[in-house]
């Protein structure tokens, strides 16, 4: 997922769950799991590595932040 979302040029947070209680905390509260990776942007979530659901998310992000001339 970090490599597909790096391609696409967006950005993201990488939270490394075995590395940080906090972000294991916050994924565990969001999902009721430790399912990794999950990605969250606004209302859509990618779990796993989901082509469809990462093109929406990219898609989305690009509209969101398409500079208007």
């Amino acid at each position: 997922m970090r490599d597909y979302l790096e391609a696409n040029s967006v950005e993201f947070d990488d939270r490394n769950i075995r590395q940080s209680e906090e972000a294991r905390q916050e994924l565990l509260a969001l999902t009721g799991d430790l399912i990794v990776p999950y990605l969250i942007y606004e209302d859509r979530t990618v779990t796993g590595f989901d082509p469809e659901g990462l093109d929406a998310v990219t898609e989305a992000y690009r509209a969101a932040t398409a500079v208007v001339s």
